[in-house]
């Protein structure tokens, strides 16, 4: 679907009586830099509250983990705005500033927001999007996505002949700069197998060689820790055992500290956890990215 109206002014100093200035928040809802402290200063952005509608702005969190754990407040803004034609939502490039993200990541989380006429996007957002080929569709983002969050980063394809991929350093917690899991968290039971061959190329480690890449992960004798690499926040904490030839994943630790990450959904976490781990070493994680998304 063509973009055929106005893009969201680079500057915004002032709004008239039905625009709504939306930008890039934290859950917390501290508005202190960027676009946030220009909504709080202006706009009737109000302190301590980190999404949705306050005065003449609208906050979408950008800063509790990956595109992931942005796409529902996204999604949310889309609906509310739809549900309100007699406002003109304007845009700005949230997560592109303090957040670290770039406009080809957070584009696509606005495909949706296309055909709603009162929602005004940046033109770096619609470029990106007209550049997608964009069929749009739903299969087309979620690769996209996937790619973003590591999936085009991972292991070459384990095969038996094989098993060790091409990696140079063995990741240990030394390795990147992290934080221990957040006190709120919860435990989610597991009973997945993967063969030990393969948790041989696991054991290796994720180290991001590139900035879109968005994860770090390392493992010990007993755990395997993965943690969005631009903040160092610890999302996922899998306890496993050798069982033979398998390797048994028993339970998984997932962060569920609202501020660091955005997710209280098991079932997509243990998806997503599955669908790193296995194209970590190469595996068809196919199954495991139709669950998550």
């Amino acid at each position: 679907m063509m973009y055929n109206r106005e893009y969201t002014p680079d500057r915004i100093s002032e709004l008239k009586e039905n625009e709504i200035f939306v930008f890039g928040s934290n859950l917390a809802g501290r508005h202190g830099g960027g676009a946030a402290r220009l909504a709080y200063n202006r706009f009737g952005a109000i302190w301590g509250q980190g999404v949705g509608l306050q005065g003449q702005s609208y906050a979408i969190p950008t800063m509790q983990g990956g595109v992931e754990t942005i796409k529902p407040y996204v999604d949310e803004f889309i609906r509310f705005a739809e549900q309100h034609p007699e406002y003109k939502f304007l845009v700005t490039r949230i997560g592109c500033g303090i957040a670290g993200f770039m406009d080809e990541e957070i584009a696509p989380l606005f495909a949706q927001a296309l055909k709603v006429e009162n929602i005004i996007l940046p033109k770096e957002f619609v470029a990106e999007l007209d550049g997608m080929d964009t069929a749009l569709s739903s299969e087309g983002i979620k690769a996209l996505k996937m790619w973003k969050m590591g999936a085009g980063n991972s292991a070459k394809r384990f095969n038996g002949e094989n098993p060790i991929p091409e990696k140079a350093e063995v990741a240990t917690k030394d390795s990147w700069k992290t934080l221990p899991m957040p006190d709120n968290n919860t435990v989610i039971p597991m009973d997945l197998t993967i063969p030990s061959a393969a948790m041989r190329i696991v054991k290796f480690g994720h180290i991001p060689d590139a900035m879109e890449d968005h994860w770090f992960m390392y493992c010990d004798e007993t755990t395997i820790r993965y943690y969005r690499s631009w903040t160092g926040i610890c999302i996922f904490v899998a306890r496993y055992v050798i069982d033979g030839e398998l390797c048994r994943i028993t339970e998984l630790q997932v962060n569920r500290d609202p501020v660091q990450y955005g997710s209280t959904d098991d079932e997509h976490d243990k998806a997503l956890f599955m669908a790193l781990l296995t194209e970590e070493y190469g595996g068809d994680a196919t199954q495991y990215w139709d669950k998550a998304f």
